[in-house]
């Protein structure tokens, strides 16, 4: 199985993201397991049936995909839609991906963001000292200014890295926003998630994706993820979308009326 994510593999060979990496940027892996499984609805290799099955259509070229992530949907399937966002946004190509846009410079290691905010833990912590140090031994008050200034100065210059995604990363997010509109389905999943809105309106009911299908879709917490991605599915707090990425609650194993390719999926839409 294809796991590593390369520039040939992702598609990406300079500096601007793909769907999937862009996902991951706004909502983590969740988010990127969304986006592999509706671009693979998009090209008419799978189909999600009214009860939220998904499956593949005539083969699907043997499971493979044109990604890691859509490689792993596809031999996941048949599965319900919730069921397969959830253990793609697991599997070890979610983690590839992160790692990807980790060499990127687009996300911001959980290594280097757990030191950045130990050492200005210290710094403050180091500066509250020196300052009950003066009040209690009358050290000179340039003392316990210096000290504070330089709390100060580490705390801003540290600021970026203790954030999950880096400048380049959010400069993403924000030019995927522009162009999270319809009919630009990807990008709406994408920075919104399947359960984000667009205009009043859920964006699995903007794709066709029927309320019994969505169902199976669930809210993720915020930071329940571990290091990197963007916010909701990939602990980290800068999603600027409506909602968070989705994982999975109940099964659906029987079929219904279902589609193809880019005429939406399942059929209808409808409230939760």
């Amino acid at each position: 199985m294809a796991t590593q994510w390369t520039p040939t593999s992702a598609g990406s060979g300079g500096s601007t993201a793909e769907p999937e990496e862009q996902g991951f940027l706004a909502g983590g892996p969740g988010r990127a397991a969304e986006v592999a499984v509706v671009s693979l609805v998009e090209a008419g290799a799978v189909r999600i049936s009214r009860d939220g099955l998904v499956s593949a259509v005539g083969g699907a070229g043997h499971g493979i995909g044109r990604t890691p992530l859509q490689t792993r949907v596809l031999r996941s399937l048949p599965r319900s839609l919730g069921d397969v966002i959830a253990s793609t946004a697991r599997g070890p190509e979610a983690q590839s991906l992160r790692r990807h846009l980790v060499d990127r410079g687009l996300v911001v290691s959980a290594g280097r963001r757990k030191a950045a905010r130990l050492v200005r833990r210290l710094t403050v912590i180091g500066a509250m000292v020196v300052v009950f140090a003066k009040l209690a031994l009358d050290l000179p008050f340039e003392v316990a200014a210096i000290a504070v200034a330089v709390a100060l100065l580490a705390s801003l210059i540290l600021a970026p890295s203790t954030r999950p995604l880096t400048r380049a990363g959010r400069l993403t997010v924000r030019r995927l926003r522009a162009v999270a509109i319809s009919p630009n389905r990807i990008g709406m999943v994408a920075y919104y998630g399947l359960l984000g809105k667009v205009e009043r309106h859920h964006v699995w009911e903007v794709l066709g994706i029927s309320p019994a299908a969505a169902a199976t879709l669930r809210r993720r917490s915020r930071g329940s993820g571990s290091d990197g991605g963007a916010s909701c599915g990939g602990g980290c707090g800068s999603c600027a979308s409506s909602s968070c990425g989705s994982g999975s609650s109940s099964s659906s194993d029987s079929g219904g009326s279902s589609c193809g390719g880019g005429g939406g999926c399942g059929g209808g839409g409808g409230g939760d």
